[in-house]
């Protein structure tokens, strides 16, 4: 420093010497004032950047002009760099609350938002288990007015049914009434069934509501100018199951003196009126392929395996007398075993008087 100093003052002088011998004076307003500004200027220059020096080079004072700094160290000083580092510092700190403050209220967010989530999560969870219980109790409550609404209607169906097989009853009653008056008044000319009894195709029948062995049931027909039905055909087949319902019923054939025999004579051997029209009639009753290819069995319709005469019922002797079954197919049975039964007669013989209550 010193030295400069010096180096500065000798070039103080060497300018005065100059201005001297262009015949101006050292001592001149002007010359002076701006000796002195620059010498202001570079004392102050020097004081900046004399006391950062850069690394390697010796303090000492050397021979030659001392070399060149760079600009990073001719402009910032120590105190400079201690006051950039202060103010990095405190702009750091400054950045670090700023997070800080917006990461706890980020933080609060998050948790008000969990919060949130957890009781909107907490009150769906209850909306949903209330509609499954809701659910629930009105699909079974559907269920049970479907099965209302099935039960309703069958029974509909049964009344339906019920009605109509008592208005043809009724029906046919008052035809039978009619007749009889006619017949009463003398001048009756038709012939017509007795009362509660119902025509069907020429012939006349009565449908027992209690139960008898067969026997008894016979003999009962007998009394009445009639017999236990002889089935001769489909059609007839149908009308007595109609009329009896899924119940077993006696019908006349039986086997008591040897082979299978009808009550009124009719050959056995000849079974139904007519092959055709005895399957199309079976075809409509239980549909094809419930009975086998036996043509026999066909016509006669009794139950497979039927008849076979079994012994092993415990009640003495075979089975030797002929019913319908509650699905319309034959089976031979015990004869003393107690069944509901038809009698049948000719339309036109003479009236039977009616039975006893």
């Amino acid at each position: 420093m010193t030295r400069e100093y010096q180096d500065l003052q000798h070039l103080d002088n060497e300018e005065n010497d100059h201005q001297v011998r262009r015949g101006r004076s050292p001592d001149s307003p002007a010359g002076l004032q701006l000796t002195n500004s620059i010498l202001k200027a570079l004392k102050r220059f020097i004081s900046c950047t004399d006391t950062v020096r850069p690394l390697g080079v010796s303090q000492s004072p050397g021979p030659g002009p001392p070399p060149p700094r760079p600009l990073f160290q001719r402009l910032c000083s120590g105190p400079r760099l201690l006051l950039l580092s202060l103010g990095l510092s405190l702009l750091l700190l400054v950045v670090v609350c700023v997070i800080g403050s917006q990461n706890s209220t980020l933080k609060a967010e998050l948790q008000a938002l969990r919060e949130t989530f957890s009781n909107f999560t907490a009150s769906t969870e209850a909306e949903v288990k209330d509609l499954r219980i809701h659910g629930g109790g009105v699909g079974r409550k559907m269920k049970s007015l479907e099965s209302q609404l099935e039960k309703q209607q069958q029974d509909l169906s049964q009344d339906h049914a019920s009605l109509l097989f008592h208005v043809k009853t009724f029906v046919s009653d008052i035809r039978s009434l009619s007749c009889q008056l006619a017949i009463l008044q003398g001048n009756g000319s038709q012939n017509c069934c007795p009362v509660n009894w119902v025509e069907h195709e020429g012939s006349c029948y009565w449908f027992s509501r209690t139960a008898k062995p067969w026997p008894e049931a016979q003999k009962y027909c007998q009394l009445e100018d009639g017999h236990l039905v002889v089935v001769g055909s489909w059609q007839e087949q149908k009308f007595v199951q109609h009329h009896m319902g899924p119940v077993n019923t006696w019908m006349g054939l039986t086997d008591q003196d040897g082979p299978w025999r009808w009550v009124d004579g009719t050959d056995y051997e000849k079974g139904f009126h007519s092959a055709a029209q005895g399957q199309q009639g079976l075809l409509g009753l239980w549909g094809p392929g419930l009975l086998g290819p036996n043509l026999s069995g066909l016509l006669r319709n009794w139950r497979p395996d039927q008849p076979d005469d079994w012994t092993g019922h415990g009640l003495g002797g075979g089975e030797d007398c002929a019913h319908l079954t509650d699905d319309g197919r034959w089976n031979d049975d015990v004869c003393r075993r107690p069944y509901r039964w038809v009698c049948e007669t000719e339309l036109g013989r003479p009236t039977p008087q009616p039975p006893p209550p």
